[in-house]
């Protein structure tokens, strides 16, 4: 109840529009209804020790919390509402523990009040280790889009690099291995396979995108971040085609093991998985899914394609397949017995993610494909 409360945590969706420029639209509303709320209240407006600190856990583009503080200060409140940035950097599937075990908690305010009240909020979460930055807002709003599209940019990285080690018949996980022992590069999100996904990732690399170009400054990485992203799924794609000839594969029943855009989530917004089987449904006979997690929403998704069918089980959904791809990179799916794939009738595995031992299932007769490998 924003009546009584003396700080307001905003944590409304900031959605993209087309240009890639965020929607703001929510956040805008909310500050709105709220202004009038307190304009309203004779005893908050009368009473000078009464202040409310707004707390923006939204993804907002740089120069924001400077134009809520104009709105702010036209509704005569600037001594009575302070707004401070605070993103959240919670990864979906470990959002809890994220919160709880918070690697660095941002607080981007100029207010000496709203900062030390952030700084009692969280140190019960903190005691161990202070990992609290406070900076400016403008510096604050400008590390969440950075952190995210900067780990997109090593995921797109190392896609293009598996290429590359396609071509020259390399291992892609000897390459990440030897990058990854160099500390100052660390082997996180050097994992090759469809690309990035989710509802964050794609977002913020084209907000990231938008926002330099509205600043005029050259986005040649962002740029490139996003075309090799959308690339990937083509190049795997295209690994299916060229194994199947145009005429083979549309008599054939493909399983696809995975549909949410990581591990352990429900969400399929901007999953790569739901994308491939999009563009494959037309090719083929029939497609045998498999999802853990997310299959009441990528059943809704998929609604218009007929020939997918879903499996409740993994291995169901290899009995009537003559190939499988793996799309998610479910733990489930790591250590699976290279036996289990000679079901398949054309005994053939294209592993999206990479998370197969191709040595292992050759011995097994098991035809592999890889991205670098």
């Amino acid at each position: 109840n924003s009546k009584f409360a003396d700080v307001i945590f905003i944590c409304v969706g900031t959605p993209q529009l087309k240009s890639g420029k965020p929607n703001l639209s929510h956040l805008l509303s909310y500050l709105n209804d709220l202004l009038n709320l307190l304009i309203n209240d004779k005893s908050f407006i009368s009473n000078t020790s009464l202040k409310k600190h707004l707390f923006i856990k939204s993804t907002i583009p740089p120069g924001t919390i400077a134009s809520l503080n104009l709105i702010i200060k036209r509704k005569g409140l600037e001594e009575k509402v302070i707004i401070s940035s605070n993103p959240e950097f919670l990864k979906e599937g470990s959002a809890v523990n994220d919160f709880m075990k918070p690697d660095r908690v941002i607080i981007g305010s100029n207010n000496n009040e709203s900062i030390e009240l952030a700084k009692e909020l969280y140190r019960s979460l903190l005691w161990k280790v202070d990992r609290m930055l406070v900076t400016s807002p403008q510096s604050s709003e400008i590390i969440k889009y950075s952190a995210n599209a900067f780990l997109a940019m090593k995921i797109s990285f190392i896609n293009q690099i598996s290429r590359l080690s396609d071509k020259q018949n390399a291992d892609i996980h000897d390459i990440r291995k030897g990058l990854g022992l160099d500390a100052r590069i660390n082997p996180h999100f050097l994992y090759s396979g469809l690309g990035y996904g989710g509802s964050c990732f794609p977002k913020d690399v084209k907000g990231l995108d938008y926002i330099l170009k509205k600043n005029n400054i050259p986005s040649d990485l962002t740029t490139a971040t996003i075309r090799i992203n959308n690339h990937q799924l083509k190049y795997f794609f295209n690994k299916i085609l060229k194994h199947y000839s145009s005429n083979e594969i549309k008599h054939k029943n493909i399983a696809v093991w995975g549909l949410s855009f990581k591990p352990n989530t429900d969400d399929i917004r901007e999953s790569v998985a739901i994308k491939l089987v999009k563009l494959l449904s037309p090719k083929v006979n029939k497609i045998i899914a498999h999802e853990p997690i997310a299959l009441k929403n990528a059943k809704k998704e998929l609604s218009e394609f007929k020939n997918i069918v879903y499996s409740k089980t993994a291995f169901g959904a290899l009995k009537d397949a003559d190939s499988l791809i793996i799309a998610t990179e479910y733990s489930q799916f790591w250590n699976v017995s290279p036996k289990t794939f000679s079901v398949l009738r054309d005994k053939t595995v294209f592993d999206g993610r990479n998370i197969l031992d191709k040595h292992l299932l050759a011995k097994f007769g098991i035809k592999y494909y890889g991205l670098g490998r």
